[in-house]
């Protein structure tokens, strides 16, 4: 009982000791973490304005310095407090050993993200499918990259599967051809019949002239003569124009009196 008192007696003393210490401790922890943000926003604006440089790397960099610099700044604000780093390593070291085998796949998706930000195999607002998922890339960091769908859903995708997947960029080329399958009856004239639907996609300033609009007979069907239609659109005007180009088709064919048949069932009864 003597020695818990004498040692609740010192308390005032272990204050005095330690508090400048800690208090020193904490100052270099907010200061550096808020010098270490900003360091980490102005690399990713330094970065952006180097010729070539897309904003998926510039961000990739600004993670990068905030993450080594975080680190950085725990060192420092430990040695202030007079932490015996020499034993903290030790403990560190254990540590980042037993982590390893337990988060081998994030240190995988971190390898990956280097390799995706030095490879860039799309950007930001690129449209891609990796993973088994499609959206529009809105950040890559270090161990996962965020998209976004058409419905505005936010999906993260560790690193480790994007990289080791297959990767469809939609975007990559600036440009998308879009195929459109029509069905036209096997009584219809097929010489009007294509020049209806070309037509139908003339005056549309989001296709492209070259190359031209082309249009084909692809396949018989069961009950319908097939003839595709083939466009070049910018990548963001891809979706508009599928979802628009049909109701123009549709009018031209009825103009030029082409019937577009539907499947449909003939019973036959046979007398007993």
């Amino acid at each position: 009982m003597d020695i818990v008192l004498e040692q609740i007696k010192k308390i005032p003393d272990y204050i005095v000791l330690f508090a400048p210490s800690v208090l020193l401790g904490f100052i270099i922890f907010i200061g550096g973490r808020l010098i270490v943000r900003k360091a980490s926003t102005g690399t990713v604006k330094a970065t952006e304005k180097i010729p070539n440089i897309d904003s998926t790397l510039a961000r990739f960099f600004g993670s990068l310095v905030l993450f080594i610099g975080m680190g950085a700044v725990i060192v420092l604000a430990l040695s202030a407090m007079k932490i015996n780093l020499a034993f903290l390593a030790t403990i560190v070291a254990a540590l980042v050993l037993a982590l390893g085998f337990a988060l081998q796949d994030s240190l995988g998706d971190f390898a990956s993200g280097i390799m995706l930000a030095l490879f860039r195999p799309f950007k930001v607002d690129d449209q891609v499918e990796v993973a088994g998922e499609t959206g529009v890339v809105i950040e890559t960091g270090l161990f996962s990259t965020r998209l976004v769908t058409r419905d505005n859903v936010i999906i993260n995708v560790a690193n480790g599967a994007v990289f080791g997947g297959t990767i469809k960029n939609y975007f990559h080329d600036g440009k998308l051809r879009l195929d459109t399958d029509i069905g036209v009856s096997y009584d219809a004239d097929l010489n009007k019949a294509i020049k209806a639907i070309l037509s139908a996609v003339k005056g549309d300033a989001r296709i492209y002239s070259d190359p031209a609009p082309w249009a084909k007979v692809v396949s018989l069907g069961d009950s319908a003569v097939v003839i595709q239609l083939r466009v070049w659109t910018d990548a963001e005007d891809h979706r508009k124009v599928k979802m628009d180009i049909s109701q123009p088709i549709k009018k031209a064919l009825d103009k030029a009196g082409i019937e577009i048949p539907y499947e449909h069932n003939t019973i036959v009864r046979k007398s007993a």
